[in-house]
């Protein structure tokens, strides 16, 4: 169904083209999950040879200094382009600090 302020009720009238973006799933959030996940596991296998539990604080560390930058320090507005930049950029540094202390928790598990 058509939202009510695209509509056009004139006869011949063309349907308006869909927003960019105007998507049920917000696709974007998906591949920012993605990218995050492959950078952690890649960093998590880098860092192979160190222990499973200072791997893990690692990522513990990461995480929390990502929280603290972004509830510490005034940043832009988030609907400006360098709010949303550094926000997408927070959101990655967690998610890789979060992949990098879940996975080697994950391998003691599997021990």
């Amino acid at each position: 169904m058509i939202p009510q302020e695209d509509r056009d009720e004139t006869s011949g009238a063309q349907r308006k083209a869909p927003r960019m973006g105007a998507t049920r799933t917000p696709l974007h959030l998906v591949f920012q999950a993605c990218v995050g996940v492959i950078i952690g596991i890649g960093i998590t296998s880098l860092f192979s040879g160190a222990g499973h539990a200072q791997l893990a604080l690692a990522g513990v560390i990461v995480v929390i200094a990502a929280w603290i930058v972004e509830q510490g320090f005034r940043l832009p507005a988030p609907n400006t382009t360098s709010g949303a930049r550094i926000r997408l950029v927070l959101r990655l540094v967690s998610l890789v600090g979060f992949t990098i202390a879940v996975s080697p928790l994950l391998q003691l598990i599997e021990a």
